[in-house]
């Protein structure tokens, strides 16, 4: 049984106790005591006016103490919700930052493979001119290693520029 369910149990329990309580005074009253006698039974009854005076006093500081708790779990609510809030604004700036470190990454393999590709092209270029017979195809692989050298620098000047 969960725990709301037996307090529910309790507090329906107390109320059939005293229901019970209440309807075996007033079965009493009617029938152990006659007609004659409730003159009597008045007076009897008058006499818990300052037990009533009592437990009405007591019902009214149960309520105020009830309203004490309601502020006090409110105000441990308000000071929960401000914790939560700087927790999340911490926890968006650490996705911040995470989300710019990522786009660098991003950049700097994009940049990686544009070397390697242009590396690679170099290689080549570097073997044609090794294994070629012919003056235009040295000359051309030579333009072509220059300018593959011109774009690799170019990349690199560009990196150690600042952000």
């Amino acid at each position: 049984m969960s725990k709301e369910f037996k307090n529910y149990v309790g507090l329906i329990l107390l109320l059939l106790l005293v229901i019970l309580v209440w309807r075996g005074l007033w079965y009493g009253f009617e029938h152990w005591w006659g007609p004659e006698n409730r003159k009597d039974i008045g007076a009897f009854g008058d006499s818990f006016g300052t037990i009533n005076s009592l437990f009405s006093a007591l019902a009214f500081a149960g309520i105020i103490y009830t309203i004490i708790l309601q502020r006090n779990e409110l105000s441990l609510q308000r000071q929960e919700l401000i914790e939560t809030r700087k927790e999340l604004k911490r926890s968006a700036d650490a996705q911040d930052r995470s989300e710019k470190q990522l786009e660098r990454q991003s950049n700097n393999l994009k940049t990686t493979a544009r070397l390697n590709a242009l590396n690679s092209l170099l290689n080549y270029y570097i073997e044609i001119e090794k294994i070629s017979e012919f003056v235009s195809e040295i000359i051309e692989a030579k333009k072509k290693q220059k300018d593959c050298v011109e774009e690799i620098q170019n990349i690199l000047n560009r990196k150690n520029e600042p952000i």
